[in-house]
């Protein structure tokens, strides 16, 4: 069969969340267009009887619980078979927006793109609202716009796929993918959107933030590999770049309206906290450790 693309869903006990993805998924206009494989690495729940429900979908399980090893089966199996979507389990996204991505991907180029983004946070507590309203501020929108991580959703043409060989063994495998193309390689598609699912609760928030910076500290660890080539121009830190960033928010800051101030509070307030419950949680692994 000739497909269009590919999808490879990581999936670690899903069986709560896939099937909103799937159902998209297998809709009559892409069903057949696009192979879509679901991995499901070290579940212990029904991910897989669930995803084995969606005629025309590959489902596969590894022992090993761990994304970048669902990732590297992932591509193992669907080969050749490109443009190639990487695609959360609990996103939300409609067919139409998997053809627009598809299609923007389906290029000789280098281009590696991602979907617009809303956050699910209609259930969600004030807190948590104010929180991802901060994301749409000039400061920090500006930023996210030029980056692919954080989606959901990423995807690469053929040519951009031979930028780097598999995924290494890192808790943000978007963070490594987005780094590995300069920003006028990377595109943020029209007519494809995702609705990302949210921490319904400020502790859920503090401890997926905690987890976030977790992930930055081991892929900054990461960059000090030796012959380590990306190409992303943020990639790696030098004092040069860092009065860069800098000036670089100070300009960005100068935009924030009145609105901003109370969402950006309560962003500010709940990295700080994730950031010191990250570090309360590793010294307390290194005493157990130690005794």
């Amino acid at each position: 069969m000739q497909y269009r693309g590919s999808i490879v869903i990581p999936a670690h006990n899903e069986e709560l969340r896939i099937r909103t993805l799937l159902q998209s998924l297998t809709d009559d206009s892409i069903r057949g267009n696009v192979a879509v494989f679901v991995i499901c690495n070290g579940c212990s729940d029904r991910t897989r009887e669930v995803a084995e429900e969606y005629a025309g979908i590959t489902v596969v399980t590894i022992d090993d619980a761990g994304k970048h090893f669902a990732l590297n089966e992932g591509d193992r199996l669907a080969h050749d078979i490109f443009p190639r979507l990487y695609c959360d389990a609990d996103v939300r996204i409609e067919a139409s927006s998997v053809t627009a991505l598809i299609q923007a991907l389906t290029t000789s180029a280098t281009v590696a793109a991602g979907p617009q983004v809303e956050y699910g946070t209609d259930k969600c507590s004030w807190g948590i609202k104010k929180y991802y309203q901060a994301l749409k501020s000039p400061i920090l929108s500006k930023w996210l716009s030029v980056h692919l991580s954080g989606r959901g959703l990423y995807g690469t043409s053929h040519e951009a796929r031979k930028r780097f060989d598999t995924f290494p063994p890192l808790l943000a495998d978007d963070k490594f993918f987005d780094a590995q193309y300069r920003d006028d390689e990377k595109q943020t598609v029209s007519g494809c959107n995702v609705i990302v699912s949210v921490p319904t609760t400020l502790r859920q928030l503090i401890r997926s933030e905690a987890r976030v910076a977790r992930g930055n500290q081991e892929f900054n660890s990461y960059l000090d590999v030796p012959h380590l080539n990306l190409a992303s121009s943020t990639s790696r830190p030098s004092p040069r770049r860092n009065i860069e960033r800098l000036r670089t928010l100070r300009e960005w800051a100068r935009e924030l309206r009145r609105r901003d101030w109370i969402p950006m509070a309560v962003y500010l307030y709940v990295t700080c906290v994730a950031r010191l419950y990250l570090a309360v949680t590793k010294a307390r692994r290194r005493q157990v450790s130690w005794a």
